[in-house]
C-alpha cells in the first residue's frame, strides 16, 4: 500500500516561522514535523509515500531526499497552486493503483495512528478523534462505524468529534474530486463527504497520538508530545558538577559547562553550548549550535538553530526563531503583567 503526505502549503497562520520553511518543516523535539508522519508508516509496513510538495518544497526535498535514510521509498510530487487538498491528491494520482492512505504532514502522529488506519481493511475511512475546540476543525457526523458528513468549522455546534484529516482511500475518490472541482471545490472533507453518500465510508476513532498546531504557540504542546519519547543521550563535553536528571538528548559537539542544571525531557541539537549555572527545564528543545548564556533560565521552549542568549535571561514558554540573537537579561516569560 502507498501512502500520500500532504506537505505543499506554507502554514501562513504560523508566520513568521514560515517565511523561510514549510509548517512541516518546523522542529518540534528537535526534528520537522513532517518526520513523524513518515516515521509512522514505515513502523506500519507502508513505505512507498508520495509527497506533495509546494512552498519552499526544496527544503522538504533536501532534507528527506530519495526517503532511504528513513527506510522509506519517496516520490515528490509538486502541487503548484495549491487549490486545496482534494486537488493535492489528485495532483498524485498518476503514482496510486489501488487502496492508499492520505495523512497531513503537519501533524504529529504516531505509529498507533496509522495502525487505526489500517484497520479499515482497505475500505474508505477517515481517522476521527475527539477535540475541546471543534469548531476549529472539520466536524464529523457519523452513525454508528459509518461517516454522514464532515462539516469544516461550524457556526453552531455539531459535535466534539473532528476529522483528523487521515484517510483510507481509493480510485472511487477521484470521480467525487473531479466532479466536485467543476464547482470550484478542492477540499478533500468534501469529497469524502460525497462519497460517503454513495458508498460506505467508516469512522474510525483514533487510540494513538494526533496533534495538531494551528497557531505558533499550539507548537509547544506539540513539542511537548514529542519529547514524550525522548531517549537518553550523552554526547560532547560535560564539565564537573553538571546536574542532568530525566531523559535528557545531547547532541554530538555539545558543551555543557560546570554547575548547569538540565531537568527532562530535554532535547539539545548538535553544537550546543550551555554556560555555567543555566538552567533548562522540562519540555525544551534546542536546536543546532545554541547557545544558552550563564545563569540562564529556559523552560517549556523550543529554541530553533542559531539561537543566541545572553546571560541572566529567562526564557518560558517561547518559540524562538532561526537566528535570533538577545543580548544579556531578556525576559520572555508567560504569566499575567501591566501595560502602562
Amino acid at each position: 500500500m502507498k501512502a500520500v503526505i500532504l506537505a505543499a502549503g506554507e502554514g501562513a497562520r504560523m508566520g513568521p516561522f514560515t517565511a523561510s520553511v514549510p509548517k512541516v518543516m518546523i522542529p518540534v523535539g528537535n526534528r520537522p514535523l513532517l518526520e513523524s508522519a513518515i516515521q509512522a508508516l514505515v513502523e506500519n509496513g507502508v513505505r512507498d509515500l508520495v509527497l506533495v510538495v509546494g512552498y519552499r518544497r526544496e527544503r522538504i526535498q533536501s532534507h528527506f531526499q530519495d526517503g532511504k535514510a528513513f527506510h522509506a521509498r519517496i516520490t515528490y510530487v509538486t502541487q503548484t497552486k495549491q487549490l486545496g487538498t482534494a486537488h493535492a491528491v489528485a495532483e498524485a494520482r498518476p503514482h496510486l493503483d489501488g487502496p492508499f492512505l492520505v495523512l497531513n504532514g503537519s501533524n504529529l502522529v504516531d505509529g498507533r495512528f496509522v495502525e487505526d488506519l489500517l484497520g479499515s481493511g482497505g475500505k474508505p475511512a477517515v481517522l476521527i478523534t475527539q477535540s475541546e475546540r471543534p469548531r476549529s476543525y472539520g466536524v464529523a457526523t457519523v452513525e454508528g462505524d459509518r461517516l454522514v458528513a464532515i462539516t469544516e468549522k461550524p457556526v453552531e455546534m455539531i459535535s466534539n468529534l473532528i476529522n483528523t484529516g487521515a484517510y483510507a482511500l481509493d480510485e472511487r475518490i477521484f470521480e467525487e474530486i473531479d466532479r466536485l472541482a467543476k464547482d470550484g471545490k478542492h477540499d478533500l472533507p468534501s469529497a469524502v463527504s460525497a462519497l460517503a453518500e454513495r458508498t460506505p465510508v467508516l469512522a474510525i476513532r483514533t487510540e494513538g497520538t494526533w496533534v495538531d498546531a494551528l497557531y505558533p504557540w499550539d507548537l509547544l504542546r506539540l513539542n511537548a508530545t514529542a519529547l514524550k519519547g525522548t531517549h537518553e543521550v550523552r554526547s560532547g563535553t560535560i564539565e564537573p558538577a553538571v546536574t542532568i536528571r530525566g531523559r535528557v538528548s545531547i547532541g554530538d559537539g555539545c558543551v555543557i559547562r560546570s554547575g548547569a542544571y538540565l531537568q527532562g525531557p530535554l532535547s539539545l541539537g548538535p553544537g550546543c553550548e550551555i554556560g555555567p549555572n543555566a538552567v533548562l527545564l522540562p519540555s525544551t528543545s534546542l536546536g543546532k549550535n545554541v547557545r544558552i548564556g550563564a545563569h540562564t533560565s529556559v523552560a517549556n521552549s523550543i529554541l530553533m538553530d542559531d539561537v543566541i542568549l545572553g546571560p541572566a535571561s529567562v526564557v518560558q514558554d517561547g518559540v524562538i526563531g532561526s537566528g535570533v540573537v538577545a543580548r544579556a537579561g531578556l525576559l520572555a516569560a508567560s504569566g499575567a503583567g501591566d501595560v502602562q
